[in-house]
Protein backbone atom coordinates (compact mmCIF):
# COMPACT_ATOMS: atom_id res chain seq x y z
CA UNK A 1 0.00 0.00 0.00
CA UNK A 2 1.13 3.59 -0.62
CA UNK A 3 0.71 4.40 3.07
CA UNK A 4 3.96 2.59 3.94
CA UNK A 5 6.04 4.72 1.58
CA UNK A 6 8.54 6.95 3.38
CA UNK A 7 8.09 10.67 2.83
CA UNK A 8 11.80 11.48 2.95
CA UNK A 9 15.30 10.03 2.99
CA UNK A 10 18.89 11.10 2.45
CA UNK A 11 19.34 9.23 -0.84
CA UNK A 12 16.67 7.89 -3.18
CA UNK A 13 17.81 5.16 -5.59
CA UNK A 14 15.61 4.42 -8.59
CA UNK A 15 16.28 0.94 -9.98
CA UNK A 16 17.51 -2.25 -8.32
CA UNK A 17 20.10 -3.75 -10.64
CA UNK A 18 23.76 -3.94 -9.67
CA UNK A 19 24.30 -0.20 -10.19
CA UNK A 20 21.37 0.86 -8.04
CA UNK A 21 21.92 -1.64 -5.24
CA UNK A 22 25.67 -1.03 -5.15
CA UNK A 23 25.04 2.72 -4.85
CA UNK A 24 22.51 2.12 -2.09
CA UNK A 25 24.80 -0.18 -0.11
CA UNK A 26 27.74 2.22 -0.44
CA UNK A 27 25.67 5.17 0.77
CA UNK A 28 24.26 3.19 3.69
CA UNK A 29 27.74 2.06 4.77
CA UNK A 30 28.71 5.74 4.78
CA UNK A 31 25.82 6.53 7.10
CA UNK A 32 23.03 7.75 4.83
CA UNK A 33 19.35 6.86 5.12
CA UNK A 34 18.60 5.15 1.79
CA UNK A 35 15.43 4.19 -0.05
CA UNK A 36 15.45 1.98 -3.18
CA UNK A 37 12.40 1.84 -5.44
CA UNK A 38 11.82 -0.73 -8.19
CA UNK A 39 8.85 -0.64 -10.57
CA UNK A 40 8.90 -4.41 -11.11
CA UNK A 41 7.60 -6.90 -8.56
CA UNK A 42 11.09 -8.41 -8.27
CA UNK A 43 14.45 -6.84 -7.54
CA UNK A 44 17.48 -7.29 -9.76
CA UNK A 45 16.69 -5.88 -13.19
CA UNK A 46 18.72 -7.26 -16.07
CA UNK A 47 21.62 -7.91 -13.68
CA UNK A 48 19.70 -10.87 -12.26
CA UNK A 49 19.60 -12.37 -15.76
CA UNK A 50 23.21 -11.62 -16.60
CA UNK A 51 26.40 -13.62 -16.37
CA UNK A 52 27.47 -11.36 -13.52
CA UNK A 53 31.04 -10.92 -14.75
CA UNK A 54 33.00 -7.67 -14.34
CA UNK A 55 36.08 -6.61 -16.30
CA UNK A 56 38.34 -5.20 -13.58
CA UNK A 57 42.07 -5.39 -14.33
CA UNK A 58 44.53 -5.37 -11.45
CA UNK A 59 41.83 -6.56 -9.08
CA UNK A 60 42.81 -7.82 -5.59
CA UNK A 61 42.09 -11.50 -6.36
CA UNK A 62 44.40 -11.42 -9.36
CA UNK A 63 47.16 -9.64 -7.48
CA UNK A 64 46.84 -12.09 -4.58
CA UNK A 65 47.54 -14.84 -7.12
CA UNK A 66 50.67 -13.06 -8.28
CA UNK A 67 49.20 -11.54 -11.46
CA UNK A 68 50.71 -8.06 -11.75
CA UNK A 69 50.10 -5.89 -14.79
CA UNK A 70 51.49 -2.61 -15.99
CA UNK A 71 48.83 0.08 -16.34
CA UNK A 72 50.03 1.03 -19.79
CA UNK A 73 49.39 -2.51 -21.07
CA UNK A 74 45.76 -2.21 -19.98
CA UNK A 75 45.47 1.23 -21.56
CA UNK A 76 46.92 -0.11 -24.81
CA UNK A 77 44.27 -2.83 -24.96
CA UNK A 78 41.46 -0.38 -24.30
CA UNK A 79 42.77 2.16 -26.83
CA UNK A 80 42.65 -0.48 -29.56
CA UNK A 81 39.29 -1.89 -28.48
CA UNK A 82 37.49 1.42 -27.93
CA UNK A 83 38.98 3.49 -30.73
CA UNK A 84 37.39 6.95 -30.73
CA UNK A 85 35.36 5.95 -27.68
CA UNK A 86 38.50 5.79 -25.52
CA UNK A 87 38.28 8.25 -22.62
CA UNK A 88 41.49 8.70 -20.63
CA UNK A 89 39.72 9.96 -17.50
CA UNK A 90 37.25 7.06 -17.43
CA UNK A 91 40.00 4.51 -18.02
CA UNK A 92 42.08 5.99 -15.20
CA UNK A 93 39.05 5.79 -12.92
CA UNK A 94 38.51 2.13 -13.84
CA UNK A 95 42.12 1.17 -13.21
CA UNK A 96 42.42 3.07 -9.93
CA UNK A 97 38.96 2.70 -8.41
CA UNK A 98 37.98 -0.78 -9.63
CA UNK A 99 40.29 -2.61 -7.20
CA UNK A 100 39.23 -0.29 -4.36
CA UNK A 101 35.59 -1.11 -5.11
CA UNK A 102 36.29 -4.84 -4.80
CA UNK A 103 38.05 -4.34 -1.46
CA UNK A 104 35.23 -2.12 -0.18
CA UNK A 105 32.42 -4.55 -0.92
CA UNK A 106 34.32 -7.57 0.39
CA UNK A 107 35.06 -5.69 3.60
CA UNK A 108 31.76 -3.88 4.19
CA UNK A 109 29.05 -6.12 2.73
CA UNK A 110 27.93 -9.64 1.92
CA UNK A 111 29.31 -9.29 -1.61
CA UNK A 112 32.19 -11.58 -2.51
CA UNK A 113 33.78 -12.70 -5.74
CA UNK A 114 35.43 -15.58 -7.55
CA UNK A 115 38.40 -14.79 -9.74
CA UNK A 116 38.73 -15.01 -13.49
CA UNK A 117 42.45 -15.63 -13.34
CA UNK A 118 42.24 -18.24 -16.11
CA UNK A 119 39.83 -16.23 -18.27
CA UNK A 120 41.58 -14.41 -21.14
CA UNK A 121 40.35 -11.27 -22.84
CA UNK A 122 37.91 -12.03 -25.65
CA UNK A 123 40.05 -10.45 -28.37
CA UNK A 124 43.36 -12.14 -27.71
CA UNK A 125 45.11 -10.74 -30.78
CA UNK A 126 44.52 -7.12 -29.77
CA UNK A 127 47.69 -5.39 -28.51
CA UNK A 128 47.72 -5.41 -24.72
CA UNK A 129 45.27 -8.32 -24.41
CA UNK A 130 45.53 -10.27 -21.18
CA UNK A 131 45.60 -14.03 -20.70
CA UNK A 132 43.79 -13.91 -17.36
CA UNK A 133 43.29 -12.00 -14.15
CA UNK A 134 41.19 -9.15 -15.51
CA UNK A 135 37.72 -10.37 -14.59
CA UNK A 136 35.62 -11.27 -11.56
CA UNK A 137 32.24 -12.85 -10.93
CA UNK A 138 30.00 -12.94 -7.87
CA UNK A 139 30.67 -15.92 -5.64
CA UNK A 140 27.77 -18.46 -5.61
CA UNK A 141 25.27 -17.73 -2.87
CA UNK A 142 22.90 -19.87 -0.80
CA UNK A 143 19.43 -18.40 -1.27
CA UNK A 144 18.44 -19.51 2.22
CA UNK A 145 20.49 -16.63 3.60
CA UNK A 146 17.99 -14.19 2.08
CA UNK A 147 15.12 -15.53 4.16
CA UNK A 148 11.77 -14.10 3.09
CA UNK A 149 13.56 -11.70 0.72
CA UNK A 150 14.25 -14.64 -1.59
CA UNK A 151 10.75 -14.31 -3.04
CA UNK A 152 11.60 -10.74 -4.10
CA UNK A 153 14.65 -11.79 -6.13
CA UNK A 154 14.09 -11.91 -9.87
CA UNK A 155 14.26 -15.54 -11.04
CA UNK A 156 16.96 -16.46 -13.56
CA UNK A 157 16.19 -16.24 -17.27
CA UNK A 158 14.35 -19.40 -18.29
CA UNK A 159 16.23 -19.76 -21.58
CA UNK A 160 19.57 -20.24 -19.80
CA UNK A 161 18.32 -21.86 -16.60
CA UNK A 162 16.71 -25.26 -17.36
CA UNK A 163 13.89 -25.91 -14.89
CA UNK A 164 14.98 -22.72 -13.11
CA UNK A 165 18.46 -24.07 -12.32
CA UNK A 166 21.28 -21.61 -12.83
CA UNK A 167 24.51 -23.02 -14.22
CA UNK A 168 27.68 -21.12 -13.43
CA UNK A 169 30.30 -20.47 -16.06
CA UNK A 170 33.62 -22.21 -15.59
CA UNK A 171 33.91 -25.57 -13.84
CA UNK A 172 30.17 -25.94 -13.22
CA UNK A 173 29.34 -25.50 -16.90
CA UNK A 174 32.14 -27.84 -17.93
CA UNK A 175 30.72 -30.58 -15.73
CA UNK A 176 27.32 -30.22 -17.40
CA UNK A 177 28.91 -30.37 -20.85
CA UNK A 178 30.87 -33.53 -19.93
CA UNK A 179 28.19 -35.26 -17.85
CA UNK A 180 27.74 -38.11 -20.33
CA UNK A 181 31.47 -38.63 -20.88
CA UNK A 182 33.17 -38.31 -17.49
CA UNK A 183 32.15 -39.98 -14.24
CA UNK A 184 33.17 -37.03 -11.97
CA UNK A 185 31.10 -34.69 -14.14
CA UNK A 186 28.14 -37.08 -14.10
CA UNK A 187 28.25 -37.23 -10.29
CA UNK A 188 28.55 -33.44 -10.05
CA UNK A 189 25.50 -32.93 -12.25
CA UNK A 190 23.57 -35.61 -10.37
CA UNK A 191 24.24 -33.83 -7.06
CA UNK A 192 23.24 -30.47 -8.54
CA UNK A 193 20.00 -31.88 -9.96
CA UNK A 194 19.11 -33.63 -6.71
CA UNK A 195 19.67 -30.48 -4.69
CA UNK A 196 17.65 -28.44 -7.18
CA UNK A 197 14.68 -30.81 -6.96
CA UNK A 198 14.72 -30.56 -3.16
CA UNK A 199 15.03 -26.76 -3.29
CA UNK A 200 12.14 -26.46 -5.74
CA UNK A 201 9.98 -28.65 -3.53
CA UNK A 202 10.78 -26.73 -0.34
CA UNK A 203 11.14 -23.15 -1.59
CA UNK A 204 9.61 -23.05 -5.06
CA UNK A 205 12.91 -22.20 -6.75
CA UNK A 206 16.57 -23.15 -6.85
CA UNK A 207 18.66 -21.95 -3.92
CA UNK A 208 22.13 -22.39 -5.42
CA UNK A 209 22.43 -18.88 -6.87
CA UNK A 210 25.18 -18.09 -9.35
CA UNK A 211 26.18 -15.48 -11.93
CA UNK A 212 24.17 -12.23 -11.91
CA UNK A 213 21.50 -13.79 -9.71
CA UNK A 214 24.12 -14.33 -7.01
CA UNK A 215 25.38 -10.76 -7.36
CA UNK A 216 21.90 -9.32 -6.83
CA UNK A 217 21.23 -11.73 -3.96
CA UNK A 218 24.41 -10.66 -2.20
CA UNK A 219 23.56 -6.99 -2.69
CA UNK A 220 20.02 -7.55 -1.39
CA UNK A 221 21.39 -9.34 1.67
CA UNK A 222 23.73 -6.41 2.24
CA UNK A 223 20.88 -3.91 1.83
CA UNK A 224 18.73 -5.75 4.36
CA UNK A 225 21.62 -6.00 6.81
CA UNK A 226 22.10 -2.22 6.53
CA UNK A 227 18.43 -1.40 7.00
CA UNK A 228 17.87 0.01 3.52
CA UNK A 229 14.19 0.43 2.59
CA UNK A 230 13.52 -1.74 -0.49
CA UNK A 231 10.23 -0.93 -2.22
CA UNK A 232 9.08 -3.08 -5.15
CA UNK A 233 6.13 -2.32 -7.42
CA UNK A 234 6.98 1.36 -7.04
CA UNK A 235 7.66 3.46 -10.14
CA UNK A 236 9.22 6.91 -10.38
CA UNK A 237 7.04 9.18 -12.54
CA UNK A 238 8.64 12.59 -12.02
CA UNK A 239 11.78 14.10 -10.52
CA UNK A 240 11.41 16.97 -8.07
CA UNK A 241 13.56 20.05 -8.58
CA UNK A 242 14.68 22.62 -6.06
CA UNK A 243 16.46 25.23 -8.11
CA UNK A 244 19.43 23.52 -9.73
CA UNK A 245 19.28 20.36 -7.64
CA UNK A 246 17.12 17.24 -7.80
CA UNK A 247 15.32 17.02 -4.47
CA UNK A 248 13.35 13.79 -4.74
CA UNK A 249 10.72 12.13 -6.89
CA UNK A 250 7.03 11.56 -7.33
CA UNK A 251 6.44 7.81 -7.18
CA UNK A 252 3.45 5.65 -7.99
CA UNK A 253 2.44 2.50 -6.15
CA UNK A 254 -0.85 0.68 -6.28
CA UNK A 255 -2.32 3.41 -8.48
CA UNK A 256 -1.56 6.13 -5.93
CA UNK A 257 1.10 8.81 -6.14
CA UNK A 258 3.29 10.05 -3.32
CA UNK A 259 6.30 12.33 -2.99
CA UNK A 260 9.62 11.16 -1.55
CA UNK A 261 11.99 13.99 -0.65
CA UNK A 262 15.72 13.20 -0.91
CA UNK A 263 17.93 15.61 1.00
CA UNK A 264 21.23 14.37 -0.46
CA UNK A 265 20.21 13.39 -3.97
CA UNK A 266 18.67 10.84 -6.33
CA UNK A 267 20.49 8.03 -8.15
CA UNK A 268 18.96 7.05 -11.50
CA UNK A 269 19.84 3.40 -12.12
CA UNK A 270 16.95 2.41 -14.36
CA UNK A 271 18.84 0.78 -17.19
CA UNK A 272 19.36 3.69 -19.55
CA UNK A 273 17.25 5.36 -22.20
CA UNK A 274 17.19 3.02 -25.22
CA UNK A 275 14.27 4.78 -26.90
CA UNK A 276 15.58 8.35 -26.57
CA UNK A 277 17.48 8.66 -29.86
CA UNK A 278 18.28 12.34 -29.36
CA UNK A 279 19.90 11.76 -25.99
CA UNK A 280 21.85 8.73 -27.21
CA UNK A 281 23.14 10.72 -30.18
CA UNK A 282 24.25 13.58 -27.92
CA UNK A 283 25.98 11.45 -25.30
CA UNK A 284 27.51 8.57 -27.28
CA UNK A 285 30.01 9.77 -29.90
CA UNK A 286 30.49 6.21 -31.16
CA UNK A 287 26.79 6.08 -32.11
CA UNK A 288 26.09 9.33 -33.99
CA UNK A 289 22.59 8.39 -35.12
CA UNK A 290 21.63 6.79 -31.81
CA UNK A 291 20.83 3.52 -33.57
CA UNK A 292 24.20 1.75 -33.74
CA UNK A 293 24.77 -1.36 -31.68
CA UNK A 294 27.33 -1.11 -28.88
CA UNK A 295 28.41 -3.71 -26.38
Amino acid sequence: MSSDLPSSCDLLVIGSGAGGLASAVTAAVLGLDVVVIEKDLHFGGTTAWSGGWMWLPRNPLARAAGIEEDEETIRTYLRHELGEGYDEAFVTMLIEQGPRMVDFFRRESAVDFVDGNLVPDFHGSTPGAGTGGRSLCARPFDGRELGARLQDLRPPLAEIAPFGMNIASGADLQHFLHATRKLPSFLHVLRRLARHVVDRASHGRGLHLVNGNALVARLLKSADDLGIALLKGTAAVELLRDGERIAGAVVERGGQRRTIQATRGVVLATGGFPHDLARKSALFPHAPTGREHWS
